[in-house]
């Protein structure tokens, strides 16, 4: 029996996503209802997590004064694991930093963002207090502070959006689910093997930087080589919370492999903002994940141990 990739592609939370699944010949219609559930799953992350839809969850909440708030269960384990991320990363990542993004520019979804100064952050201040009620399912927010949950709500819809093809298909033999880079993946390729993930190289456009391979787990990337805005494409989207403004310090790209995707996303998130030597002391200090650390200039150094099939670093930090 010859096993395919069967897959589908749609337009979802800002971005391409595409989720495949291992399949045989004979296997046509549980294909289809794992595909089929993996995209309504993303579409009720969406509904939750999205800050440009007005009526979700999350806008719910950003508007509720600090008033406690009753949210759906997606939104609560998001928040649950960004307040994680946020501890982990010593503040790097921080889910409360949309009042300062906004004052950036990045007002609306990217495609239609206007060319504006940025402006000041005004009062905002890193480190706003999220309370959880999880049995009652609410939520409340410092008065003032609001979220936004852009990576880590990706990351977080591309694991939900693997667990339900595989709920949709016990059996299934291997899945993956890529939301414009936030990647989850499990069980075998069609060949037999681990999914081979390859790491774009910025500085070469068309080339790539090293080749992942994995065979269960979460992959995010995260740079300042892509979303750019504001005057002359001059700003970012990845905030400082130190700062309140785009981060100045931090590589161009950086990819993170992790046990999930939401714990990639965050970690990438805090190491796109740092420089070389305190990216290598943060992964020295958490084991579970692995980096690609690709500067402006120089080579590309691999941080912990990342699987890699190949890669065209000179220089290895540990």
């Amino acid at each position: 029996m010859t096993a395919r990739l069967e897959r589908v592609e749609w337009r979802a939370v800002g971005t391409t996503c595409i989720a495949g699944v291992t399949s045989g010949p004979s296997d046509g219609r549980r294909a289809r209802a794992a595909l089929a559930a993996a995209r309504a799953e993303v579409e009720a992350c969406e509904a939750e997590l999205s800050r440009f839809r007005p009526e979700s969850d999350l806008m719910r909440l950003n508007g509720a004064g600090g008033a406690w708030t009753a949210v759906g269960p997606r939104l609560l384990d998001t928040l649950r694991l960004a307040l994680r991320a946020r501890e982990d990363t010593g503040g790097r990542f921080d889910p409360t930093v949309l009042p300062a993004l906004v004052a950036a520019g990045y007002d609306r979804s990217f495609e239609l963002l206007e060319e504006r100064p940025a402006a000041s952050p005004g009062g905002w201040r890193a480190g706003a207090a999220i309370e959880l009620d999880e049995p009652a399912g609410c939520v409340r927010l410092d008065p003032g502070a609001s979220v936004d949950l852009g990576g880590i709500g990706k990351g977080y819809a591309a694991t939900r959006a693997l667990d339900a093809m595989f709920e949709a298909w016990p059996s299934l033999p291997g899945g993956l689910v890529d939301l414009g880079g936030d990647i989850a993946v499990r069980g075998a390729t069609p060949e037999g093997g681990p999914w081979r993930i390859a790491v774009a190289d910025p500085l070469r456009p068309g080339e790539t930087a090293g080749m992942l391979l994995l065979g269960s787990g979460g992959v995010a990337t995260s740079g300042r080589d892509r979303r750019r805005f504001g005057p002359n494409a001059s700003l970012h989207h990845l905030i400082d919370p130190a700062t309140g403004r785009p981060a100045e310090p931090g590589p161009l790209s950086v990819t993170v492999v992790a046990t999930g995707a939401a714990e990639a996303e965050a970690h990438a998130t805090a190491l796109a903002i740092s420089g070389p030597e305190t990216a290598a002391a943060h992964v020295a200090a958490h084991p579970r994940i692995s980096a690609l650390y690709i500067p402006d200039r120089g080579d590309v150094l691999p941080l912990g141990n990342p699987p890699l099939a190949q890669t065209r670093f000179l220089v290895s930090v540990a």
